[in-house]
């Protein structure tokens, strides 16, 4: 019985490397080596970005929300730093505060630290305030006159905001405020409305500046749209009567074209629009309206913001033939053209106030009554030898009033 046991294990033990796939050649191999350390850098995942100094840290970040990318992998394993959480923690806040576009997008910043063996891997999230699609509308420039030409062509479209990037700038937010009010002045046509400009400045630890402006204009777009329209055809109007050749007489034509078509009153709108097409407008409005004619018929102009007697008032400065002059189109109801047409800086002086840095100097020696004097006729030549007519009776001398030799 023991003899059959035995043979029955024999014959096992011999069938059990035959079945399955394995062959009866197949040997396993046990060799011990001692470990080299490996000086090659890691296998790094797609899309993991090595840094090696606290500086590239912050630009790896940076390009991170430069791109709107919500996450990123940076890999430290050549990090020449001493503490990598804590040069983490300060390169996500330098990121999130010195730079105008982080400023302006990023919510926060937050990021996962792990050790893989002897080194370290962070995975970086970030969290945005604005869409892709609203940075990439971001209108960039590099200087403050790039800012002033990009709120000329909002205003020209009637838009409700724009975000512009400056690459350089130093103006703070009243002061962009103003650049808006500046570029409806420059085209009264543009908007019809003179808009509300709320700005929000973004920045960072250089001079780039963001600046998220807000315009509100006090009324629908198709209202403003069709009151558009509607001036067209009035400048048109205004702009055939207007036919002198020299631009010191088209101003002065201009201006009375104005005052013909609209009547000063201090309690009226301050827009082209009251000027032009109702008919009455304060001082604003009527200063607009021979700027936008003004532009029409080719002389050169602006609005000037100020003051008349302590009030606040607007006027216009022309330029014609190289001289500047101003021209109160308002008062002119009251006072006469005499007296507010091609005035000096130093005739303004004493009743109105300007800022006169922001303005050109008035000095030309145009003047309204040179404009308007009628041209005496040329006396006729007479030669030597004419003799003198003889006076007619109504010519003779009075005997009692003459003199005697």
């Amino acid at each position: 019985m023991k003899r059959a046991l035995a043979a029955i294990l024999v014959l096992a033990a011999l069938a059990a490397p035959l079945s399955g796939c394995a062959s009866i050649f197949d040997q396993e191999y046990l060799t011990i080596e001692d470990y080299a350390e490996s000086t090659a850098s890691p296998q790094q995942p797609e899309g993991t970005v090595a840094v090696q100094n606290y500086l590239e840290l912050k630009l790896a970040i940076n390009k991170l929300v430069t791109a709107h990318e919500e996450r990123g992998s940076l890999d430290f394993s050549g990090y020449d730093g001493e503490n990598i959480r804590d040069d983490l923690a300060s390169a996500c806040n330098d990121v999130r505060s010195e730079t105008a576009l982080a400023a302006y997008a990023v919510d926060y910043i937050s990021y996962d630290l792990d050790r893989l063996v002897s080194y370290y891997e962070a995975e970086v999230f970030i969290y945005y305030l604005h869409t892709a699609e609203e940075l990439d509308a971001i209108v960039s420039t590099g200087t403050v006159s790039g800012l002033n030409d990009a709120i000329s062509a909002a205003l020209d479209e009637m838009s409700t905001g724009l975000v512009v990037m400056v690459n350089a700038s130093g103006a703070g937010e009243a002061e962009v405020a103003d650049y808006v009010t500046e570029a409806y002045f420059a085209d009264p046509l543009s908007c019809v409305n003179r808009p509300v400009a709320d700005v929000t400045m973004y920045t960072g630890g250089g001079l780039q500046r963001i600046y998220e402006i807000s315009l509100d204009y006090g009324a629908s777009s198709p209202t403003l749209s069709s009151r558009k329209d509607i001036l067209e055809g009035d400048l048109e109007e205004l702009a055939a009567r207007v036919t002198a050749k020299g631009s010191a007489y088209r101003a002065l034509q201009a201006a009375t074209v104005i005052m013909e078509s609209c009547r000063s009153d201090a309690e009226a709108g301050n827009t082209f629009w009251d000027a032009v097409h109702l008919g009455k407008a304060n001082s604003e409005g009527m200063a607009l309206a021979f700027k936008a004619l003004c532009d029409k018929v080719g002389v050169e102009c602006l609005v000037v913001s100020g003051r008349l007697d302590r009030a606040e008032h607007y006027w216009n400065i022309i330029t014609v033939d190289g001289a500047s002059y101003h021209v109160d189109v308002s008062a002119a109801a009251e006072l006469g053209l005499a007296g507010t047409f091609l005035i000096s800086d130093s005739d303004m002086w004493g009743h109105y106030w300007w800022d006169n840095e922001r303005y050109p100097q008035c000095d030309g020696s145009l003047s309204y009554s040179a404009l308007t004097e009628e041209p005496s006729e040329p006396e006729p030549e007479t030669s030597p030898d004419a003799v003198s007519p003889s006076p007619s009776p109504s010519e003779e001398p009075d005997a009692e009033n003459s003199q005697s030799p």
